[in-house]
């Protein structure tokens, strides 16, 4: 046991620094554990990536609504009025054509 594991440097001799390093070495590798399994957990990824997308559509949908004009009804019967005047163009052109 007095052979240095690499990277963790000298392996203590009193007893209590012996169980001091394991304790850390124990914390360590439950650290590294739970790190693995996290990776390995690709549908909590999933998951995760859809939040953080959501958040960001969210987040741009509001920051584009308060740099609209007009309140969200108003922004609503611009658009409304849009679409019939499209569709009243497109049908006088149809109705033109005959």
């Amino acid at each position: 046991m007095s052979t240095p594991t690499p990277g963790t440097g000298p392996v203590p001799t009193d007893r209590d620094a012996l169980v001091e390093d394991i304790e850390k070495t124990r914390e360590r590798l439950a650290q590294t554990a739970d790190a693995l399994a996290a990776k390995a957990d690709v549908k909590a990824q999933a998951s995760a990536k859809v939040e953080d997308l959501k958040a960001t559509a969210q987040h741009r949908v509001r920051e584009t609504s308060e740099r609209a004009p007009g309140t969200p009804p108003q922004q609503t019967a611009v658009l409304v009025g849009a679409i019939v005047a499209a569709t009243a163009f497109a049908v006088w052109l149809v109705v033109r054509k005959r």
